[in-house]
């Protein structure tokens, strides 16, 4: 029940029965008959220890009406504390809200500066390692390539004409050379030269390494070093094409 309901239903039931009360009480059958002069006159004739300092009810109603108001009064005064702390409460809520809202929104102001440190950071390493593969790629086309340089007559890069060392002319590696000499007259011809083709040159010229590497017990070390060289060259002399110094 509500401070208001609970007021309400009082009061009513005070006026009640104070209505009854009033109505059966001796002393205001007493007063009545004996005048309302005779009624003061006892009310405020006693002893010097019941003035305005002191004042006390004249008559069993009028102290019963007293001790209500008082109750009421204090129910009044109750149910003003009792707003005036929701009211507060409320406020409180409303400044935690707040609070939390402003606590919320610094939190992730914070989450979404690391996140842009942290993908700054990200974009940085990528730049550098870009940086540093383009620089190796520079290398490799001009100090690996000038290392590993063939001649003319061993590459022609006018019509990709390939001059097969005799370890390389063995009939198990025909079909890479077939495919290697393929490509490099696609590279060479008229607008044909493409990282892609290049791409492609390098990953046969391995498998190539690769399957001469097979073989490296049964031919003498020195024809086995220059095969492998020879390859580099080719790889090399393709790249150059393509990223020339």
């Amino acid at each position: 029940m509500s401070s208001a309901n609970f007021t309400y239903r009082f009061v009513v039931g005070f006026i009640f029965s104070t209505a009854i009360a009033v109505a059966a009480s001796p002393s205001h059958a007493q007063s009545g008959s004996m005048g309302y002069g005779h009624s003061m006159g006892g009310s405020y004739a006693g002893s010097s220890g019941y003035g305005y300092g002191s004042y006390h009810a004249s008559t069993v109603a009028e102290g019963y009406l007293r001790g209500r108001a008082a109750v009421i009064d204090a129910l009044g005064n109750y149910a003003v504390n009792s707003s005036q702390a929701a009211i507060l409460s409320e406020q409180a809520r409303s400044l935690n809200r707040e609070n939390n809202l402003e606590q919320t929104a610094a939190f992730h102001a914070q989450q979404k500066m690391i996140s842009d440190a942290r993908l700054q950071v990200r974009k940085d390493f990528e730049v550098r390692a870009a940086e540093g593969r383009q620089l190796l790629a520079q290398k490799r086309a001009t100090i690996y390539r000038d290392i590993y340089e063939l001649s003319a007559d061993e590459l022609d890069l006018k019509t990709g004409t390939i001059c097969w060392p005799t370890v390389l002319r063995d009939a198990k590696f025909q079909g890479y050379r077939e495919r290697l000499e393929q490509l490099f007259r696609e590279h060479v011809s008229y607008g044909g030269a493409h990282a892609e083709t290049a791409r492609e040159i390098a990953r046969t010229v391995d498998k190539l390494a690769n399957a001469l590497r097979q073989d490296v017990g049964s031919m003498p070390r020195d024809e086995y070093m220059a095969a492998q060289k020879f390859l580099l060259g080719l790889k090399y002399g393709a790249e150059s094409l393509v990223q020339p110094s």
